[in-house]
């Protein structure tokens, strides 16, 4: 392919190749020939020849060093790459090829300082490399967990990117939607305004420039150097605290977030960032409750086998195979054990009838090393002795001693007291379930939590610090923590309930405070008084919250647009419609969501297939065979024809286990019997959401198991 020899020279001197390095044009435009070809190695012996000449021409070691990067030759390129900045020490490129070989070949972290040296040495213009590094050093930091410092770095990216270039925010995206990444991460970070007519304006403003040009390291030493001159004012303490976070000093990060927690004077901001530094501060271990594997002797235990079968306190568990190593030993069989039987499904169950999951039981046979045992797993918490008193109960009299007792894994108390084991009947229809879940989550959140204790507060529980001075800002950050983990608008009531059982304000945005921009924190949204926004305001705010994926304000935001919906001038609200029916996790008022959708979309002449299809979806969810058979008429009668929707329709039964295959091969749809569940009554998971056993997590979402053996 043709080189332009007014783009800029791959030496990345910032020069175009024609006035840097014209005698290399023709070559470097065959190497990008062979490149273009797939011949890589033909371009390497190509350079090889050419570097034999030259060995020290910073246009042909660039070229090299980003081949051998691009092929994964890492050693190779280490030796290059050392070479070239043997020669050329203070050139941007050979800095920035650096930074992405080390972000490959060892961690996001220890890139950091590489492409600081890049950044460092430029001007105006920045070389391809140093450019491409910032994006590679951000996504190894991303894949290490170091979510701060690659937040920073993809940040950086995405605000030099050409329009065309959306991987940053791609990355950032997905990292937005990770399940379990809370809300108060996800928020975009900015470096604080300088105030106005302080002495200190010029400085503060040469720091935050070096800040927007990523030369975070001299901004560092920049508003460290102001600190010790203008005191410890909040917008410095704060960008200062921001600068090393992204360069990967969680530790620092942390504490200057607690510091300007103390000195900002308005309340939400400093609860926000208090917030913040309690969930990412190292240093803050909560208090541990420890999971104990308990091995009992056994004398017969085929005796004890028909023991556990016949007791309804304990379920069989079979375990998947594949989760052992090949030469592990394997129990003969596995449980649950309950705190009592499991009751039939029937309406009017109550949460008190659930049995709890207790603990996890092993039976292991005899053999040649030792003993035939049984092994308890659960959690050594307040009820551990009565724990154990039941399993005496269960066995009779086929338990002997105690072989041995060992701690299998340690957990916070205070986020463990936000979960909690179910064993509900099998087939619980799901509102029932919903209900059963809302009634658990609240007694986590207001009896359990509150009584944990925390690290931030000192090793004391939430209600030991009520009406505590010392802990008011912690505590306060420790209620917004569970508070924007919450993603149902009906939960809104059990949170004020929370925050009056603790002596703390409610958290309503006062109209002083209702500016809402760009800037304006997400998890303050749902307690906004939204009637008071225009539409455009509402429309970015929506906008705001599905990029974040912060899905209480998708809720509550989205249901103000619908109740404009015949005021609405510029707005297309098929986009909150279907954010809404995505992010709703009640399965009941998403089908009240559709249903509405489907009434927008008939008053605007617009065709229901979309509406249709997210209907089928959510009946088969609910296993609403009715609803599900009526949808499919639907389709078939009315939308079949319309683009996508035949192919879509196949995709949604197939993926629901409600395709069988004809003899070409070709998906054939299954009947589904009126009266009768189109998906599996009962799942084989333990613990999980979906699962008729379960662990149920009142801080957003489900957990996986933690009692394997």
């Amino acid at each position: 392919m043709a080189i332009d020899p007014y783009s800029p020279c791959p030496c990345g001197s910032g020069k175009k190749l024609k006035f840097c390095c014209p005698d290399l044009a023709g070559d470097i435009e065959k190497i990008h020939r062979m490149v273009a070809g797939d011949q890589p190695h033909a371009a390497i012996k190509h350079l090889d020849s050419l570097l034999a000449k030259q060995p020290d021409r910073a246009s042909l070691l660039d070229l090299r060093a980003n081949l051998e990067l691009s092929m994964h030759e890492f050693d190779a390129a280490r030796k290059t790459i050392e070479h070239y900045l043997a020669k050329h020490p203070r050139n941007p490129a050979a800095l920035g090829q650096k930074a992405i070989l080390v972000a490959a070949s060892e961690s996001g972290t220890a890139a950091i300082a590489p492409l600081q040296d890049a950044l460092e040495l430029l001007d105006d213009d920045m070389p391809l490399h140093v450019f491409e590094a910032i994006g590679a050093v951000g996504h190894a930091l991303l894949q290490e967990g170091e979510l701060i410092a690659g937040r920073g770095h993809l940040l950086l990216y995405a605000g030099i990117a050409p329009k065309d270039d959306n991987m940053a925010i791609k990355l950032l995206l997905r990292m937005n939607l990770q399940s379990g990444l809370p809300l108060l991460i996800r928020e975009l970070a900015l470096p604080r305004d300088c105030p106005e007519d302080v002495l200190w304006q010029g400085e503060f403003n040469h720091a935050s420039r070096a800040i927007a040009r990523g030369q975070w390291r001299i901004a560092e030493e920049m508003l460290v150097s102001l600190r010790d001159k203008a005191g410890a004012q909040p917008e410095i303490v704060y960008n200062l605290a921001l600068v090393r976070g992204w360069l990967g000093n969680l530790e620092l990060f942390a504490e200057g977030l607690h510091e300007y927690a103390r000195l900002e004077t308005n309340e939400d901001r400093a609860v926000e960032a208090e917030a913040l530094a309690q969930l990412v501060d190292p240093s803050l271990e909560d208090p541990k409750l420890d999971t104990v594997r308990i091995a009992y002797a056994v004398g017969d235990e085929d005796a004890l086998a028909e023991r556990l079968a016949e007791d309804k306190r304990v379920e069989d568990y079979p375990l998947d195979p594949e989760q052992f190593e090949e030469d592990a030993p394997r129990p003969r069989s596995s449980y649950i054990l309950l705190d009592k039987p499991t009751p039939k499904t029937r309406p009017d169950l109550k949460r008190e009838e659930i049995p709890t999951v207790l603990g996890f039981l092993s039976l292991y046979g005899k053999r040649t090393d030792r003993p035939a045992q049984l092994e308890l797993t659960t959690d050594r918490e307040e009820g551990f002795e009565g724990v154990k008193s039941q399993l005496v109960d269960v066995t009779g009299g086929y338990l002997g001693e105690i072989l041995e007792e060992e701690v299998v894994a340690e957990k916070s108390w205070s986020e463990e007291s936000l979960s909690w084991r179910w064993r509900l009947p099998p087939g619980t229809p799901l509102d029932q379930r919903n209900e059963l879940v809302a009634e658990g989550r609240r007694e986590a959140i207001l009896e359990r939590w509150t009584e944990a204790p925390r690290a931030a507060l000192g090793g004391k529980s939430p209600r030991e610090t009520v009406g505590d001075p010392e802990f008011r800002l912690a505590l306060l950050a420790s209620a917004l923590i569970i508070e924007q983990a919450a993603d149902n608008p009906q939960e809104l009531p059990l949170f004020a309930e929370l925050r009056q059982q603790l002596g703390l304000p409610d958290n309503a945005v006062s109209d002083s405070e209702q500016n809402v921009d760009s800037r304006f924190p997400m998890v303050r949204v749902p307690q906004l008084d939204l009637s008071k926004l225009d539409e455009q305001q509402l429309d970015d705010l929506l906008n705001r919250a599905t990029m974040l994926g912060a899905n209480l304000a998708i809720l509550v935001v989205g249901s103000e647009l619908v109740a404009r919906a015949d005021q609405l001038q510029n707005i297309d609200l098929s986009k909150a419609f279907r954010q809404m029916v995505r992010v709703e996790p009640d399965l009941s008022r998403a089908q009240e969501w559709i249903a509405k959708a489907r009434r927008w979309a008939e008053k605007n002449h617009r065709s229901a297939s979309e509406w249709a299809l997210l209907d089928l979806e959510v009946a088969i969810a609910r296993n609403d065979s009715t609803a599900a058979q009526r949808v499919l008429e639907e389709l078939r009668t009315v939308h079949i024809n319309e683009p996508g929707v035949a192919e879509e329709t196949y995709r949604i039964l197939y993926s629901a286990g409600l395709l069988s295959a004809d003899e070409t091969g070709r998906p054939t749809p299954l009947a589904m019997p009126a009266g009768q569940d189109s998906a599996p009554q009962e799942s084989s998971g333990l613990w999980t959401p979906e699962g008729d056993g379960e662990e149920v997590s009142a801080a957003g979402g489900g957990k996986s198991a933690i009692w394997t053996p």
